[in-house]
């Protein structure tokens, strides 16, 4: 209990940190490079995140794989895991790499964004696509037990980048600014993978040839992952380029650029707390305790309900004040678009709760499925839209009303899951 209330601490100081560290950016680029180089950055932002999603949501294939090993020995040879992890590890160093080197020539070849920022914007990109290689450390960590580690190391690094954000904002170069940014991802790195090979020899004994076969004799499991990966992913990031396309105009996307970027510290919020909880919930469900899993559900909707009340609180009262001050324009983010904003973080609230627990002990596929037809949906409404000429209140309220569906959609699975612990556990009462 003490180390996860240790961890649930330092999970609500990584969100506080990644939250002010997010808008201190935006306030700060907002007014250095102006609105439509920022404008520019966001897209770039928005791609790499697309680098991201070559991790085709192995890691969490991995990580339910290994937790499972962790709680009984017997299920899967943890050798064969570690050299699965570090194979992925390998592979997703080259894939960050090869991104930004792809990306630095596609910058150099059409002569995009801001010159005088240039060699900044590459360094920015090259740090953003460092998680690639962070995602796999850290699940190995995790399923390990070893996620109160794993946070101190992020919390540490998130706190020097606030600072370094702060020196931005008061006269720090940007070219120095990114070359900081990426030197503590590297770091960050360095630090989680020697003690992971400290504390549980993550590297000791691997082979890549092996690690490589795992990973493909599991090739129909990582599909799901794969497919769900990317089609959660997409459907949180794909306005961006909707709007890129229809030539919707800076102001606009920098209005999404503030939806995405309150409704993602939702987001990290909730993911402060179903991390919390998913070793104990994994645990309860691969022990069949069907009574403690179901105060465990409660517990993750519960804690998740603070955040999310605060937040909306703070959107639908005093979102004028909020935007305006931080773009230095009042009217950007419409009172519409505001309250398209509260509900969207009540919805991603049931999204994140239901599929974190579903998607730990395993239930990818039809996770999956659901992901998918929900992406679909909504490209087919962004098409819609476009063609149409729809502003971007309309667009972003259309938007939210399918995330909506998709998220009712992984609550009732996740009730499917819970019935069936139950009729599985004959001593369980009925609830």
């Amino acid at each position: 209990m003490r180390r996860s209330l240790l961890f649930f601490a330092l999970r609500i100081g990584s969100t506080g940190l990644a939250t002010v560290w997010s808008f201190l950016l935006t306030y700060t680029l907002v007014r250095q490079i102006g609105l439509q180089d920022y404008a520019f950055l966001a897209a770039v932002i928005a791609f790499a995140s697309l680098v991201l999603q070559a991790d085709l949501g192995i890691s969490v294939r991995l990580f339910g794989r290994m937790r499972q090993n962790f709680v009984d020995p017997s299920k899967g040879d943890r050798d064969d895991l570690r050299s699965a992890a570090v194979t992925a590890l390998i592979g997703y160093s080259l894939a960050a790499l090869l991104a930004t080197l792809i990306f630095t020539l596609v910058l150099e070849i059409w002569d995009l964004g801001p010159m005088a920022h240039g060699l900044a914007i590459i360094l920015f990109f090259g740090g953003s696509v460092l998680p690639l290689p962070w995602m796999v450390l850290r699940i190995a960590a995790n399923a390990n037990d070893q996620y109160v580690i794993t946070e101190a190391i992020d919390c540490g690094r998130r706190a020097l980048l606030l600072l370094l954000t702060a020196g931005l904002a008061f006269g720090l170069p940007l070219l120095d600014y990114t070359i900081g940014f990426l030197l503590l991802w590297v770091g960050a790195l360095a630090l989680l993978a020697r003690l992971a090979q400290r504390r549980f020899g993550l590297f000791t004994g691997t082979s890549i040839r092996r690690g490589w076969q795992v990973l493909r004799e599991d090739g129909r499991e990582i599909a799901g992952s794969a497919s769900l990966s990317l089609s959660d992913f997409l459907i949180y990031i794909f306005p961006y380029y909707a709007l890129l396309a229809a030539k919707a105009g800076a102001t606009a996307l920098i209005a999404f650029d503030m939806f995405y970027k309150v409704t993602r510290f939702g987001g990290t919020a909730f993911f402060t707390v179903t991390e919390t909880m998913l070793p104990h919930q994994t645990r309860a469900y691969h022990d069949g305790n069907a009574d403690r899993m179901v105060k465990l559900m409660a517990s993750a909707f519960a804690l998740c309900a603070v955040p999310c009340l605060v937040a909306s609180t703070l959107i639908y009262v005093w979102g004028d004040h909020i935007f305006g001050t931080l773009l230095g324009h009042p009217d950007i983010v419409s009172n519409q678009m505001q309250l398209a904003i509260c509900f969207m973080l009540v919805f991603m609230m049931i999204k994140a709760v239901s599929g974190a627990v579903c998607a730990g002990i395993g239930e990818l596929r039809p996770l999956a499925r659901r992901a998918t037809t929900a992406l679909a949906a909504m490209l087919v409404f962004a098409a819609i839209s476009g063609l149409s000429g729809w502003d971007i209140d309309t667009f972003v309220t259309g938007y939210v009303v399918i995330y909506a569906c998709q998220a009712t959609s992984y609550f009732l699975l996740m009730l499917k899951v819970l019935r069936g612990l139950r009729a599985a556990s004959p001593a369980a009462q009925p609830a």
